[in-house]
C-alpha cells in the first residue's frame, strides 16, 4: 500500500511537471529563438519550422528564415525538414504537408504567407476562408526565395525607420 502510495506522488509530481512549462513543444524548447531573425518561436508556433541536420537541428519562426538557413547551411545533410500544422501546431514532414501561399493573412517575415497543413482539408477551407493558393512544399519554397530580397529590403527600411533619429 505504502509503494503505491509513493508511486502516486511521483506519478503526479511527473505528470504535474508535464502540464506545465514543458508542456510546451518539445522543439520550441530545445530551440526557444530563431537563430536567423531572433524571434520567439513560441510566440509564432503557427509559422515555426524544424530543420533535422545530421549535424544537429535547427529551429526556425518561418518558412523565411528557414530558407535563409538552408542557403546558408548548404553544405549541411537534411534528415528532414519539417513544419507547424496551421491549426494546430504540431510539427509535421513539410514535404508531406499541404501548403497555402498567399490570402489575407499576415505572413511571418514575409508579404506573401506560406502556410502548413496536415490535412488538405484544412488548406482548402483556409483557401476558401482567406484565399491564397494550395500548393506544396517545393511550391512554398520557391516562392520562399522569391520574395527573400523584397522581404529583407522591408526589414531593413522597417529597422531604419525606427532608428532614424536616435545617434549613434
Amino acid at each position: 500500500m505504502r509503494t503505491s502510495f509513493a508511486f502516486m506522488i511521483v506519478l503526479s509530481v511527473l505528470l504535474a511537471g508535464a502540464a506545465g512549462p514543458s508542456s510546451q513543444h518539445r522543439d520550441i524548447v530545445d530551440h526557444p529563438a530563431c537563430p536567423i531573425c531572433g524571434m520567439d518561436r513560441g510566440a509564432y508556433s503557427h509559422s515555426r519550422m524544424l530543420i533535422d541536420y545530421r549535424e544537429g537541428a535547427t529551429g526556425t519562426c518561418s518558412i523565411h528564415c528557414t530558407g535563409a538557413d538552408l542557403a546558408v547551411n548548404r553544405h549541411k545533410h537534411i534528415n528532414e525538414v519539417y513544419a507547424a500544422d496551421y491549426n494546430d501546431r504540431q510539427l509535421i514532414p513539410a514535404k508531406n504537408a499541404a501548403w497555402v501561399i498567399g490570402g489575407d493573412r499576415d505572413g511571418v517575415m514575409t508579404r506573401r504567407a506560406k502556410w502548413a497543413f496536415a490535412k488538405k482539408e484544412d488548406a482548402e477551407a483556409f483557401v476558401r476562408q482567406h484565399g491564397g493558393k494550395a500548393g506544396t512544399y517545393e511550391d512554398a519554397m520557391k516562392a520562399t526565395f522569391e520574395d527573400m530580397y523584397q522581404d529583407i529590403k522591408a526589414v531593413r527600411e522597417r529597422s531604419k525607420a525606427r532608428t532614424k533619429g536616435r545617434t549613434r
